[in-house]
C-alpha cells in the first residue's frame, strides 16, 4: 500500500509543454554559471514583497498569542494608529524574511537536486527531507529577526531595546531565544507544506497532462499550508510567549516547557492551538503568492538571461 501510494505520488511529470522554470533552467549552455545567485534574489524579493502585504496580520498573530489578549485593546491601538501601530517591526522582519526565504528555496533545491540525481527519481522521502532542510534554514535566520518583531509589535522595542534586555547572541540565550520551538515549528511546517504542495501539483500534471496552471497551484498551497500551519501552531504559541516574555533575562531558565506548561494551565490542550485563526489568514495565503511570485519571477528573470546568453 505505501509503495503504491509512493509511487502514485512521485510520477513522472508529462514531458510536454515543459514546466516553468524547468523550460527555463533546461537551456543550461545559455545561462551564466551564477544563475543560482539570481535565482537567490529572487526568493529574496519575493519574500520581502509577501511579509510587507501580510505584516498587519503577524502583528494581529502575536498580539492573540501574547497573555490577556483584549480585542477591545487592539482595535483601539489599530484606531489611533493604523500603520504606526500594525507595522510595527515591518523593517527588521522584511529584511530577515529576504535571507530566509533564499535559504528555504535554496535548502529545498539543492538537497532535492543532489537526492534525486544520488538516487536517480524522486521520492517521498527525498521530499520530506528536502522539507526538512528548507526548515533548518528558516528557523536560522527566523529566530533573531522574529524576536525583534515581537518585542516591536508588544512592547515597542526597537533593536537597541531589544540587544539591551538579551545581550547575548547564542542559542539559548539572547537574540536566539526561543530557537528550540522555532525550529521544531519549521522542520514541521516545511516538511508538511513542500511534501503536500509537490504531491498535489504532480498529481494534477499527471491527470491533466499539462502544467499545473496558477490559480490551481494558489489552492494547492493553501490547502497544503493551512495543514501545515495546523501542525506547527502550538510550538508557534510557545516561541512567541518565550519572545515576547521581556521580564526573561538572558540568565532566565524559563523556556519551552515552562511556557508550555503555562498554556495548558491557561486553557487546557486547546490553548497551545491559540492564534490559529490568524496563522490560517497569515500563512496558506502568504506561501502560496510567495511561490507564485517567486516561479514567475524566476522564470521571467532567467528567460531574459538565458535569451542574452543566446545572443552573445
Amino acid at each position: 500500500m505505501g509503495t503504491q501510494a509512493e509511487a502514485r505520488l512521485c510520477s513522472t511529470r508529462p514531458s510536454a509543454p515543459p514546466i516553468s522554470p524547468g523550460a527555463v533552467r533546461g537551456r543550461a549552455d545559455y545561462l551564466p554559471k551564477n544563475w543560482q545567485l539570481y535565482s537567490a534574489g529572487v526568493s529574496m524579493a519575493a519574500g520581502g514583497v509577501t511579509q510587507v502585504v501580510h505584516h498587519p496580520l503577524f502583528t494581529l498573530k502575536t498580539f492573540i498569542q501574547t497573555p490577556n489578549f483584549s480585542w477591545k485593546d487592539f482595535l483601539g491601538r489599530t484606531v489611533s494608529s493604523p500603520v504606526g501601530f500594525l507595522y510595527r517591526g515591518v523593517v527588521s522582519r522584511s529584511l530577515g524574511v529576504m535571507p530566509e526565504r533564499m535559504l528555504k528555496m535554496q535548502g529545498w533545491f539543492v538537497t532535492t537536486k543532489f537526492l534525486t540525481d544520488l538516487r536517480g527519481e524522486q521520492s517521498l522521502g527525498i521530499w520530506i527531507l528536502g522539507g526538512l532542510a528548507a526548515g533548518v534554514g528558516t528557523a536560522v535566520v527566523a529566530s533573531p529577526t522574529e524576536l525583534l518583531m515581537v518585542r516591536a509589535q508588544v512592547h515597542g522595542h526597537r533593536v537597541r531595546d531589544v540587544w539591551k534586555t538579551t545581550g547575548y547572541m547564542n542559542i539559548t540565550k539572547g537574540m536566539y531565544r526561543g530557537f528550540a520551538p522555532a525550529l521544531v515549528r519549521d522542520l514541521t511546517f516545511n516538511a508538511l507544506f513542500f511534501v503536500g504542495r509537490e504531491a498535489g501539483v504532480r498529481r494534477y500534471e499527471t491527470q491533466h497532462g499539462h502544467r499545473c496552471p496558477d490559480h490551481k497551484r494558489f489552492q494547492i498551497g493553501f490547502v497544503a499550508g493551512s495543514i501545515s500551519c495546523t501542525a506547527a501552531t502550538p510550538m508557534d504559541a510557545v516561541k512567541t510567549r518565550i519572545q515576547a516574555a521581556v521580564q526573561c533575562g538572558p540568565n532566565s531558565q524559563r523556556g519551552a516547557i515552562f511556557f508550555a506548561k503555562s498554556l495548558l494551565r491557561e486553557g487546557g490542550i486547546l490553548r497551545l492551538w491559540q492564534g490559529l485563526g490568524a496563522r490560517l489568514m497569515i500563512f496558506p495565503s502568504t506561501l502560496s503568492l510567495f511561490y507564485i511570485l517567486q516561479e514567475k519571477m524566476e522564470g521571467i528573470l532567467l528567460q531574459g538571461l538565458s535569451d542574452q546568453g543566446k545572443q552573445a
